[in-house]
């Protein structure tokens, strides 16, 4: 069937405002058969849309096989769609057109999370509100956030995704088909902070150093974040963000920042199990490693001179906006009445 003229509404508004079909022809400027047809058309169906029922009727995607999809779906909503395909005899293809288009679902991945206990969630709504109304004389924009993640020198990839294009079994562990990992690999732990138009730089943990209360406070508060924040602000005010973790909530920790910083989020002011609400945890820890653990690293230098280069290489839009989401998805942890926001 061939499919209907671009400019067949246009030809019938005109028509309905009472212009002559030769002027219609003149004013568009499309031949006199696509005006004609059409006003012929509208006059005999009342109406430009296409008629109901023409082309060549579905034989695969029908009522009952839509039904029975559906039916197969309530009682296990895990199913694949390709081994749905594959049992009901139908291309992979027919049986997405029937769950996407037809049923309207959309396939979302399985993600792991802590349980949050009733008395968790209540402190992550009440917090949350709290932090909401905060971010309104834009408090966010000159926060600094900050962690600690654990980065190692082998390669992270995705079985279900990855895969290696070659002509046999031979060739593709040639290209990289397997790739080879170690029970314990070495690694590496990685301090940084950002906010909405910086980043401090990254600070390694030396191996084997465990980060309590001292080891935060002298090597990571007074020599890494401080002294950048300083320079950074240059005497504006500025905040800081700590997550629960046992040395930055220790009482000496607290007291420090207290001390030292021209402002922090106290530990019974930030919601606890909340790496939703840190900008480093939803997003850029992630992208970081993406980009870094694309491939194996030789050594802990190799490692830490790609993160380095990785690190630097953030741009400001990009901070920009992972931070302008910290507010969103307060409202969204709100609207959860301090559940889990939903996330694709």
């Amino acid at each position: 069937m061939a499919p209907p003229s671009p400019h067949r509404s246009s030809i019938l508004n005109l028509f309905k405002a009472g212009v002559p079909p030769v002027d219609i022809i003149k004013r568009l400027g499309v031949p006199s058969r696509t005006v004609y047809d059409s006003i012929s058309r509208f006059k005999k169906l009342g109406t430009f849309l296409d008629r109901c029922g023409r082309g060549r009727k579905p034989t695969v995607v029908t009522p009952d096989r839509i039904k029975a999809v559906k039916e197969r779906i309530r009682r296990n909503p895990h199913r694949s769609i390709r081994k749905m395909a594959k049992g009901m005899k139908i291309s992979s293809r027919s049986m997405g057109r029937i769950v996407k288009d037809k049923l309207k679902l959309t396939c979302y991945r399985v993600r792991k999370a802590a349980i949050l206990s009733e008395a968790t969630t209540k402190k992550r709504l009440e917090r949350s509100k709290k932090l909401l109304q905060r971010t309104r004389n834009g408090e966010h924009l000159v926060t600094v956030f900050s962690d600690e993640k654990l980065f190692t020198v082998q390669a992270e990839f995705n079985p279900q995704n990855h895969r290696v294009l070659a002509e046999t079994s031979e060739e593709a562990f040639a290209n990289g088909r397997t790739i080879h990992q170690a029970s314990h690999p070495a690694s590496v732990i990685v301090f940084g902070a950002v906010c909405a138009d910086g980043k401090s730089p990254l600070l390694f943990v030396d191996q084997g150093v465990k980060i309590n209360k001292e080891v935060y406070i002298s090597q990571i508060l007074e020599k890494t974040l401080l002294p950048w924040a300083q320079k950074h602000f240059n005497g504006r005010r500025w905040v800081f963000q700590q997550d629960g973790a046992p040395a930055h909530t220790a009482k000496l920790s607290q007291q420090w920042c207290e001390t030292h910083l021209p402002a922090f989020i106290p530990k019974d002011e930030w919601p606890p199990s909340s790496p939703d609400l840190n900008p480093l945890d939803y997003s850029i820890w992630g992208v970081l490693q993406n980009k870094v653990n694309a491939k194996p690293h030789s050594s802990i230098e190799a490692l830490k001179k790609t993160l380095v280069k990785e690190w630097d290489a953030l741009s400001p839009e990009y901070l920009r906006a992972t931070i302008d989401a910290y507010p969103r998805r307060l409202r969204a942890v709100i609207e959860k009445r301090g559940g889990r926001m939903e996330q694709d």
